[in-house]
């Protein structure tokens, strides 16, 4: 029992935190209140379904996040990646849609954090993030562009719909017009005084509140949207029906929610000091997503900007996002009225004024003066943002990813040359593209040894080409296992060498290593002794294995000059084939 007080001890507030999660988590949800209703039209559905997400999704992922001041809310590319998905729905499946959707999502956050995968994010490029993210706000400001003017083109696609707008200017309504702007210009001004934490929750109660009092019946409102139900939502299962058309969706919105939950693992920390763990953050999100899409709440993942938020406002526990989903909830129990009467051109300036914090420029400059190909893979997703469905887009910029980093990982293979002298100390230099003769050579390899990498390898070390009597030794030290691949391409380097009276040495192989050797037949192969195991001297091996190539090459010259003596011939010091100089490197 006492250990049980003491647990729940730790897991409830402190009175020394209670007051500063308090005023974070009034902060965070009442400005969440605008941008979450905002975000969720991006879904195609009615914002409320946004509120019950911040209000459920977010308290019951903050209870179970490492990260403990991480806000998880309804997001922009998740909003928009799950209205990509829905749009092919009938407008009265739409809700039904949502919550398979966000289920499904969970689930496979849920798995990916169970089986640990946090560690997998980091193959998703900086470059297809950068690019995604730009063409996802501007796919968001183009989609505002109805709801701040007024107009409603009949285009399907948005970049479409901008150039129609232009071609219909005189069909724009002022009124709605004048407020979009007024509110992108307010948040904007509001930003750069001391109420900028507030800024976007301020503006969504003035701008309601100027248009009701000026009577601007052409402006739409939440309202006539879709009707907003009041009280607590009930629990509802989701259509299974359209679970197979849903599940690719929910892969890429696992991708893009899990993506930006790791970036902000990894740059807050707990209020502690300490860091939080990638894995069961994922898990965080499953269990979010599960509970909250069963109340019919819209997917929710890390935010950089609410999080930035929360850590402003002086959050030092989970807490405060658990106060903030208690604040929307009052909203959602007590004021749908209210919520009803938000005009859709406050919301679209504030969605615009957010989506565009969201563009990162250094980062984007830094990525296309890094190299031609990250710049043409930021430049191809943003691209496939603009022309594709979003969750396409994602899927596409994830394999994109992976090609990249499996094609540059295949190319950064580097054989070096080593001239190992006493005590260990060692010397880099260029490895020759050709053995000579009755040498022995000490090489290093640089870069992933995986199957990809095979050919790159064959072609850095140097060719065989008939040499006589050449040893190479291996430097393997620091590599837990070979691929099949590189095992194979080892024993035709061996075979070559054999076939010339040459002989191949590993130095530095570790246990695993050795075991997979001995299980495929390399060890056989080359012989217990050419296989020398690691030590706690970084070159200690290597020198070891040239010492013993110079001993294989002077044995052999030895009982040549034997056999010579034996058979009666004797064709000068080191006999035909140049008597064993070392000239090893």
């Amino acid at each position: 029992m006492t250990r049980f007080a003491a647990r729940a001890g730790r897991f409830l507030p402190s009175r020394a935190d209670l007051p500063r999660d308090l005023l974070a988590g009034l902060t965070l949800g009442t400005a969440q209140i605008g941008v979450t209703m905002a975000y969720t039209i991006l879904a195609g559905v009615p914002p409320v379904h946004g509120l019950y997400a911040t209000m459920i999704g977010t308290p019951v992922g903050a209870l179970t996040l490492s990260t403990q001041r991480m806000a998880m809310v309804t997001t922009a590319a998740l909003c928009l990646t799950a209205g990509s998905a829905l749009t092919g729905l009938p407008a009265d499946q739409r809700i039904d849609g949502l919550i398979t959707l966000t289920l499904l999502c969970g689930l496979v956050m849920l798995v990916a954090g169970l089986l640990r995968a946090g560690a997998l994010v980091r193959f998703i490029s900086r470059a297809v993030m950068a690019g995604f993210m730009a063409g996802v706000v501007l796919q968001i400001v183009l989609a505002q562009l109805p709801p701040l003017t007024g107009y409603v083109s009949e285009r399907d696609n948005r970049v479409l719909q901008a150039v129609d707008l232009l071609a219909h200017l005189g069909a724009v309504d002022p009124a709605t017009l004048l407020v979009g702007i007024g509110t992108i210009a307010t948040v904007l001004l509001l930003s750069l005084t001391r109420l900028r934490l507030l800024a976007m929750a301020a503006v969504l109660v003035v701008g309601t509140a100027v248009v009701a009092l000026l009577g601007l019946s052409t402006v739409a409102t939440v309202g006539d949207i879709a009707p907003i139900p009041s009280g607590f939502p009930l629990p509802r299962l989701p259509d299974m029906g359209l679970a197979p058309q849903l599940l690719a969706p929910a892969l890429a919105l696992a991708i893009v929610g899990l993506v930006q939950a790791a970036g902000i693992s990894a740059s807050v920390r707990n209020a502690d000091g300490s860091p939080g763990e990638t894995s069961r953050d994922f898990v965080a999100h499953g269990l979010a997503n599960v509970v909250g899409g069963s109340f019919g709440g819209a997917p929710v993942g890390g935010s950089v900007a609410a999080t930035a938020v929360n850590t402003a406002a002086g959050a030092r526990s989970r807490w405060s996002s658990v106060f903030a989903g208690i604040v929307v909830m009052v909203v959602v129990l007590v004021a749908v009225p209210l919520v009803a009467a938000v005009p859709q051109a406050v919301i679209a300036g504030i969605v615009v004024v957010a989506a565009v914090g969201q563009v990162k420029p250094a980062v984007m400059r830094d990525i296309w003066a890094a190299d031609r190909l990250s710049a043409g893979v930021m430049a191809l997703t943003f691209a496939l943002v603009l022309v594709l469905p979003i969750h396409w887009a994602v899927l596409i910029g994830a394999g994109i990813s992976l090609v990249k980093y499996v094609y540059q990982s295949s190319l950064d293979v580097r054989v070096v040359c080593l001239t190992v002298g006493s005590g260990g100390r060692c010397r880099e230099s260029q490895a020759p593209s050709r053995l000579a003769d009755d040498t022995v050579l000490a090489l290093d390899i640089y870069g992933s040894l995986f199957f990809a990498a095979g050919p790159k390898l064959k072609r850095s070390l140097p060719a065989v080409d008939g040499a006589r009597r050449a040893v190479v030794v291996l430097r393997l030290r620091g590599r837990g296992r070979l691929h099949s691949a590189v095992l194979a391409l080892l024993r035709d380097y061996a075979a070559e060498l054999v076939s010339g009276g040459g002989r191949l040495y590993l130095a530095g192989v570790g246990a695993e290593m050795r075991e997979q050797m001995r299980r495929t037949g390399l060890l056989a192969m080359l012989g217990e002794d050419a296989v020398l195991p690691a030590t706690d001297e970084p070159y200690r091996a290597c020198e070891l294995a040239v010492e013993h190539g110079r001993e294989w090459l002077a044995a052999g010259d030895r009982e040549r000059e034997r056999s010579r003596r034996e058979s009666g011939t004797d064709d000068g010091p080191g006999g035909a084939e140049g008597g064993g100089q070392d000239r090893s490197g």
